[in-house]
């Protein structure tokens, strides 16, 4: 693993795609079959690169001023509109594929499963994405980013991105569980939003773990109120129960023991009209308390001899990862500013801004920091570490002093540290705003 092996592995899978580009265009044999002033390749690579500027000033700094190779931003976006809903996805997975997720935590890879909202520029007309606001008349327009992101090897996975009107983070979640393709065993670790019968099938009957957190029990639709559960603070409690659509009395009068499925509640390993099938689940119930004195429920199918609840709550502590890299995504890659209003070209971007992200941390993990004696442990800064690989991408950086670069910029490593959680609205940047 080398800086300039990961920038040859994505210019190799971009200059395939240009080679022979019909799977990744909407107009296979038309679209990029004639010579244009910005090729497919340079398409492709400035539309990762991109800052968070306007799209003239974009343009300039990816082709150096040249104006004999500076496309105007109308033949820019005529070209981006030719490419497909394939083409990012197939380099994010086609990365992936090359630099596999390797590191594991006691044999599992760690799986964080979470979702932020993305506010994205205004469309007369679009209902599927707009938001009502608590001011008459007024509203925004938001998607949806669902992610898996592996913990340890500090990388996204997988995505599934949903307009407002759509958002379904359950279906979501189902959805980037069937199409995992990691070989050994993974753990799914995912707040409440994330939880359902559904989604708990599928992981168990992939033989895979999972660690969610669970609404407490004064929450009315609490999926824990149908077990008798302990009253001390920390508990960790196996219950078994069976899933089943028959609704009879046998089932009903026994929660604790049977889940009997609403007609039109999904749930995809018993067929619809299957009255007949049983699913069996067996899970730990743990009740844990945090350092504030508040109490919080967790569910998994982890096994108890190696997994105390001491683990478990490390383990769902180390979650906060997939926060953290929602913030470099939106405020260092550049996830809160797109360089267009049509939605398919805001969804490029998602992607574009994703393999960015992994891109950076693939390189971030070619060094290694030497520790010296002070108070704090040190790491390679991530947000100054995304300026780094976008200049390495577009060639103002040399092979040779990449790493340089990425060890001259620091930050210190503080456990343990917390903030209050700001929760304000924010709107998008606007298209005419920018420098």
């Amino acid at each position: 693993m080398n800086p300039s092996y990961i920038k040859f592995s994505l210019m190799k899978t971009i200059n395939s795609m240009q080679r022979d580009p019909g799977a990744y265009v909407k107009n296979a044999g038309r679209d990029f079959s004639r010579k244009r002033k910005i090729s497919f390749s340079d398409l492709m690579l400035n539309i990762i690169s991109m800052e968070n500027h306007s799209l003239n000033r974009e343009l300039r700094s990816f082709f150096s001023s040249d104006k004999n190779r500076m496309p105007t931003k109308s033949a820019f976006i005529q070209q981006r509109k030719k490419l497909n809903d394939n083409a990012f996805p197939h380099v994010l997975s086609s990365l992936n594929t090359i630099f596999p997720f390797r590191k594991k935590f006691l044999g599992l890879h760690i799986l964080a499963c979470d979702g932020s909202d993305i506010n994205i520029p205004p469309k007369p007309g679009d209902t599927e994405t707009y938001v009502s606001s608590n001011t008459v008349g007024v509203g925004y327009h938001q998607m949806h980013l669902n992610a898996i992101y592996d913990l340890m090897e500090q990388r996204y996975l997988d995505v599934f991105i949903q307009k407002r009107a759509e958002i379904n983070e359950r279906t979501a979640f189902i959805q980037m569980i069937d199409r995992n393709g990691l070989t050994g065993k993974c753990l799914y670790v995912a707040d409440r939003g994330y939880f359902s019968l559904n989604a708990l099938a599928h992981i168990i009957h992939a033989e895979q773990f999972f660690l969610l957190r669970m609404n407490d029990l004064n929450t009315k639709t609490s999926f824990l109120r149908r077990f008798p559960l302990p009253s001390d603070e920390e508990f960790d409690q196996m219950v078994q129960f069976k899933v089943t659509r028959k609704q009879s009395h046998v089932y009903k009068d026994h929660p604790e023991r049977f889940f009997v499925l609403r007609k039109d509640r999904p749930f995809d390993l018993i067929p619809i009209n299957d009255k007949t099938a049983l699913f069996p689940m067996s899970v730990r119930i743990i009740r844990i308390k945090l350092d504030s004195g508040n109490t919080e429920y967790l569910l998994t199918n982890l096994m108890e001899d190696r997994f105390d609840i001491a683990l478990l709550k490390k383990i769902y502590h180390m979650r906060w990862g997939i926060e953290t890299s929602f913030r470099y995504l939106k405020y260092n890659v550049g996830l809160n500013y797109f360089h267009s209003c049509l939605r398919e070209l805001i969804i490029q971007e998602f992607y574009a801004r994703l393999i960015l992200y992994n891109m950076t941390m693939l390189l971030i993990s070619c060094v290694k920091v030497v520790q010296s004696e002070q108070h704090y442990r040190r790491k390679v800064s991530v947000s100054d570490a995304v300026v780094t690989c976008r200049y390495f991408l577009i060639q103002r950086i040399k092979n040779a002093e990449i790493k340089e670069l990425l060890l001259k910029y620091l930050t210190d490593i503080r456990p343990g540290r917390t903030f209050p959680r700001k929760v304000r609205s924010r709107r998008f940047e606007s298209l005419t705003n920018r420098i």
